[in-house]
């Protein structure tokens, strides 16, 4: 255990009693430690994790010597990796170069509590630094854990520490395969999506820092805090163009935030040189035209903002559209396909004629059942809202005019998810429909047997039981409480009635 008067050694046996407790990081511990001889202060950082592979332990301190090659104003300066093997009687810590000024965190909240914006000269100067840091950083490995509790300030230097931590502490603590997940509030689009650990990564995390401390607020906004609300806030959340929460934020260093953050890496500046270049432009001189410019500045800024919401908003909905296929492509596949699949290979196994043939595939609505001379075609079409815009007239003051209204489909007041029929060669059938269950996220299957009624004059003469086309059923739905030239039979999903069908074809 490492405790105040705890005596700790590095690599070359030097002695360090430890001090005080600083406090409490991602990875342990931290406390400041006194040289024996010279009486400097250190920090000492306990790591707490244990890990779980000793490939992954080796991995962490050759990462570890990387990072002890790091030598910048702007980086917090690695000493001694120790492995909790050298010395037996203490755990994993590191040594490093101690800070007195505390975080960029705590600094940024005292600004918030004061409203008390910082001026566009102190953010270059900050700005400035903690690119030159990270730019140290990346030479060498991926920081992977940027955020302002991990930026300290050391007389009035900004300097970056924790980094190249984290993926290998996540590593041993994580329930889930997630690669260098560091902090959810600020893990770029590409780290939900599994992808490499890139500079661009690390890019788009300080993005997030300069963002806050343009505007004493977090770019995205979330209520609960879970896993997959920040995962959809990265994703497909546009942050408030920065200068609209201050006024007198230069739009060279609002774009330059704003860049930092596109969701596209490629979007994002290659490196951290093309930012510092571009934040050079925030020091040209003023000219007559400075405020024109400005300006010009602003409205662009403006306009790209708008771009990139209908953007994301088209990227969120096809990613809505996406997971609502494929769960009823789950259900359908589960419910009525697999069955079927289960009591065809039965009748087979058990036959010593010919078989029957399934023409099935896991990632399609459409499948086939072939037997002699008979086939069964088994479809079914999730319904997505663009498909049921209608134009509905509509009058008002004697006038008549066309309103385009969103129309879904609906049975017992419950939205319809998906319709489609199994449906033999000779016309013979029924409709599947998948109903809303608002207590689960899967639907009600909807059995539909439908005949001619006695009542009415159908002009057709199907075979009876027989289902209605796809595109029928959104029409005849309308009329299953209601006289009409069909009579419509409905039950929940009962797998007998579907065995007693294709048992008659097979």
């Amino acid at each position: 255990m490492i405790r105040p008067n705890t005596i700790v050694f590095d690599q070359d046996l030097r002695e360090f009693s430890v001090c005080d407790f600083l406090g409490r990081g991602s990875f342990g511990d931290v406390y400041s430690i006194k040289e024996k001889t010279t009486k400097k202060l250190y920090a000492l950082k306990t790591l707490s994790t244990p890990f779980v592979e000793d490939t992954v332990l080796k991995s962490f301190f050759n990462e570890g010597k990387l990072a002890q090659e790091i030598s910048h104003p702007n980086v917090i300066q690695y000493y001694f990796f120790h492995d909790g093997i050298v010395y037996k009687d203490l755990p994993m810590y590191i040594i490093m170069e101690y800070a007195h000024g505390g975080t960029l965190e705590k600094q940024i909240k005292e600004r918030k509590s004061k409203n008390e914006n910082y001026s566009n000269e102190e953010l270059r100067y900050i700005f400035d630094q903690l690119i030159c840091g990270m730019e140290a950083i990346n030479s060498k490995l991926i920081h992977r854990d940027i955020k302002p509790d991990n930026i300290l300030i050391h007389d009035n230097i900004l300097k970056i520490s924790d980094f190249g931590l984290s993926k290998y502490v996540t590593q041993a603590t994580r329930t889930s395969t997630f690669k260098g997940i560091g902090c959810l509030p600020f893990l770029a689009p590409e780290g939900w999506k599994l992808e490499n650990n890139t500079i661009q990564m690390d890019i788009y995390s300080m993005g997030i820092v300069f963002y806050e401390l343009a505007s004493l607020l977090f770019p995205y906004k979330v209520t609960k805090g879970d896993f997959e609300e920040w995962q959809n806030a990265h994703l497909f959340q546009n942050p408030m163009s920065v200068g609209k929460y201050n006024s007198n934020l230069s739009p060279v260093l609002s774009r330059l935030i704003m860049r930092m953050l596109e969701k596209d890496p490629k979007q994002r500046p290659k490196n951290w040189d093309e930012i510092k270049t571009y934040l050079e432009k925030d020091n040209l001189p003023k000219t007559d035209n400075s405020e024109l410019i400005d300006r010009v500045l602003i409205r662009r800024n403006e306009q790209v903002e708008i771009a990139t919401q209908e953007r994301l908003k088209r990227e969120k909905r096809e990613k809505d559209i996406s997971e609502f296929i494929f769960l009823v492509k789950y259900q359908y596949h589960k419910d009525i396909i697999t069955p079927i699949k289960e009591l065809i290979e039965e009748i087979n196994d058990k036959s010593d004629g010919s078989k029957i043939i399934c023409h099935f595939n896991e990632n399609s609505f459409l499948n086939i059942v072939e037997y002699s001379f008979n086939s069964i075609k088994i479809d079914l079409k999730p319904i997505i809202e663009e498909d049921f815009y209608r134009d509905i007239k509509v009058k008002d003051y004697n006038r008549t005019f066309t309103r385009r209204e969103l129309r879904l489909p609906m049975i017992d007041k419950k939205r319809v998810l998906a319709w489609g029929y199994i449906k033999a060669n000779n016309g013979k059938g029924f409709n599947l429909i998948l109903l809303q269950n608002s207590q689960s996220i899967y639907g009600d299957w909807l059995l539909l047997f439908n005949r001619h009624s006695v009542m009415g004059i159908s002009k057709d003469n199907r075979p009876e039981p027989f289902p209605f086309e796809l595109t029928e059923i959104e029409k005849e739905i309308n009329y299953l409480n209601a006289m009409h030239i069909y009579v419509t039979e409905r039950y929940s999903l009962d797998f007998n009635l579907i065995k007693e069908f294709l048992v008659e074809y097979f």
